[in-house]
Formats: structure tokens, sequence, C-alpha cells
């Protein structure tokens, strides 16, 4: 039994998953999104809503961005102690390929977007394998300007509200359903990464912030 979580967007979720399906969600008040004692509670409440406890639990899926830089923070401590006191494997699931996997009945390839700020998206792009029901990154997560996105796949994702209007003027596809990330297909794209035994190592893991907060930056002058 696998466990996810997802919490770097503006609304959080738990999910867990076994033999290839969702069996139980969970959506996080905010206070479970930006508090790692309440997703402790969260996490528990919904294990025993199935009648589970946290020793059934055999991996830990987490988003690991890009997102919000406290929400991630808080969702990866919570993910990386669970799989440290429980000696279960840890998967780290790049934000953008949940969202992408949520669209997984079309097969067709398609770009993802995030608010980077600054006028700026993060922006990725996905495509199916032959015979794969999880779909894979094609390149690697980057900043763009909206005027310079690819046109080869629909585009989708959180970063459409700010600049939908524009995307459309340049004959963009627009993918405006299933936006936010949620923690069922961070389950689903985990468990295909523990089949395929890509897992991480909890002491060393940090989210995939891209580039620094405004803070850190600040800080480094």
């Amino acid at each position: 039994m696998l466990i996810a979580i997802e919490t770097s967007g503006m609304s959080g979720s738990l999910a867990l998953a076994s033999d290839g399906r969702v069996i139980a969600s969970r959506t996080l008040t905010s206070e479970g999104r930006r508090h790692a004692q309440s997703l402790v509670s969260e996490a528990s409440q919904m294990l025993m809503d199935v009648s589970l406890g946290v020793q059934d639990l055999t991996g830990v899926a987490v988003s690991i961005g890009p997102g919000s830089f406290t929400g991630l923070r808080v969702g990866l401590v919570f993910a990386k102690t669970l799989a440290w006191i429980q000696s279960i494997p840890l998967v780290a699931v790049d934000t953008h390929r949940a969202m992408a996997q949520q669209r997984s009945s079309s097969r067709e390839g398609i770009t993802i977007l995030s608010d980077a700020q600054r006028n700026e998206l993060f922006v990725s792009s996905y495509e199916w394998p032959a015979g794969s029901s999880v779909c894979q990154i094609v390149g690697e997560i980057a900043i763009s300007k909206s005027d310079d996105l690819p046109v080869q796949w629909p585009l989708a994702g959180t970063g459409l509200f700010k600049h939908r209007d524009s995307l459309l003027a340049r004959g963009h596809r627009l993918v405006e359903d299933s936006i936010e990330p949620i923690a069922g297909t961070v389950a689903l794209v985990g468990l295909d990464m523990l089949k395929h035994n890509q897992l991480s190592v909890p002491e060393t893991l940090e989210p995939l912030y891209i580039r620094p907060s405004y803070a850190e930056e600040k800080r480094a002058r």
C-alpha cells in the first residue's frame, strides 16, 4: 500500500493506492498543507477510514514541485520522516508529471505550465511511450515567457490562469480541466516508479524549486 502526498498547489491532498488503483483520497485543509502536525492527523484519519494502519504502508510518494515553497517543504518533511520511521521506500514525483498524468486517457503529448512569478512560467512536456500507462518527461523543466512556449502539444496546468487569453490569441490549444495536481495521480506515478526501482534517499531529497525564492535571493545579495 502506497501513500501519496501532494502539497505543491493551492489545495493539497493525500491518497492511498495499490495494484494500479487509488483506494482512498483526502483533501487537505489549508492547515494540513502548511503544517506538518495537521498533515499527520489527516493521514491518520485517511488510513482509519479504510481500516488500515501505518504498518500497512509499503511505500511513500511525494510531489516535489515546482510549486509552493512552504507547501512543498511541509509535504517533503512528512514523506521523508514517514519513509525513515517505517523503513519503506520513497519516490519523488515531479508535480508537472502528476498533472500530465491526469490526462492519461488522451495519450497525446502535453505541455504543463505553472506560475513562476515575474511574468514567467515553469514549463515541461510529457508523452506516453508505446505500451506504457504512465507519462514520461520530454527534456526537462524550464523557465519560459508565455510567448516562447512550444506549440506541438496542448497546454495545461495552473499557469493557464494568468495567461489564458494571450495563449489563445497565439493559437495554442488549451486543456482547462484537471489543472490542480492531486495526490491520486502522484500515487499512480509513484507506483510505477516503485516498480522500476526509481527511489530517492530520504536524507538527501530536496524540493524541485527550479530557482531560489525571493527571500533566498535577497539573502544571497
